[in-house]
């Protein structure tokens, strides 16, 4: 009878840890809004999970966060806030937070928030994506990719481990990536593309122009430069193992050889510096 009961108790309690794993497991979620008056400024935070941005004409912003895996207040702490247009979401894991071996874990933020408005995004592990704004919008994810499109003002893409991917852009942009390729489309006005170890792909379209000078720089990669066929700039490219080719016409300066160019485009202008550690430069023509 007592090892009967004793089986119980033992099959019991299983059920009900199974019972609390499950519970803990089941996806739920945050949802927040807030008014602004004037201009919105957003700013975002999470240390393990992904967020997505989209933009509306409503004079409102929408945090909407759902989650597995963990238990608000206990595993997961996520806090909102509004001081006057300056509206703030943070979803934090505490420190020491250990997850059970075969658990699912999810995190993902939804933010939709006016056109107009100011943006900053970090994430410490996961990815960024984010459209149809017009301000200052910085972005940066410590372990995933980030990928825009339709941004206006000055843009910062950093990541530390994860490509970067920008398309119908129109801005001035600062592209960095320690650990991933680089491709970017755009009209822009100053251009910073930097990758410790990926390739670089850039099209500047028409109507671009040189504020300040252009960098374009991969230790480990090649550079893929098109740019519209009317631009004035100096041009100052070097591979250090690699070849260098350009089908826009450049009046050389100086000797040229296979890993290096100097010259000018339209005459000249601001420097378009462009550096390949490891990998080949090629220039040519927007079509």
């Amino acid at each position: 009878m007592t090892g009967t009961f004793h089986r119980a108790t033992l099959v019991g309690m299983a059920l009900l840890g199974m019972g609390l794993s499950a519970t803990s497991a089941r996806a739920a979620d945050y949802n927040q809004a807030y008014t602004i008056s004037k201009r919105a400024d957003v700013h975002v935070d999470t240390d393990d999970g992904s967020v997505t941005v989209t933009s509306s004409d409503a004079n409102q912003v929408e945090f909407r966060v759902t989650y597995e895996g963990y238990v608000l207040n206990k595993s997961l702490h996520i806090e909102s806030s509004q001081h006057g247009d300056e509206v703030e979401l943070s979803a934090k894991v505490p420190a020491g937070f250990f997850i059970s071996l075969g658990m699912s874990r999810k995190l993902h933020i939804e933010v939709r928030m006016p056109k107009d408005a100011d943006l900053q995004v970090k994430s410490s592990d996961g990815s960024i994506k984010a459209g149809s704004l017009t301000g200052n919008i910085n972005l940066q994810s410590s372990d995933g990719g980030i990928t825009v499109n339709s941004l206006k003002g000055t843009v910062r893409l950093h990541s530390s481990d994860g490509t970067i991917a920008g398309s119908d852009l129109d801005c001035s942009c600062d592209a960095a990536s320690s650990d991933g390729g680089i491709r970017l489309s755009g009209r822009f006005d100053q251009l910073a593309a930097k990758s410790s170890d990926g390739s670089i792909t850039i099209e500047a379209l028409s109507g671009s122009r040189l504020n300040s000078a252009w960098s374009i720089a991969t230790s480990d990669g090649g550079i893929d430069l098109a740019l519209p066929s009317d631009l004035s700039a100096n041009i100052d490219a070097t591979s250090g193992d690699g070849s260098i080719s350009s089908d826009i016409p450049i009046t050389v300066e100086g000797a040229m050889s296979k890993s290096k160019l100097h010259g000018k485009m339209n005459g000249g202008g601001a420097s378009i510096s462009l550096h390949s550690g490891d990998g080949s430069i090629r220039l040519r023509q927007v079509h």
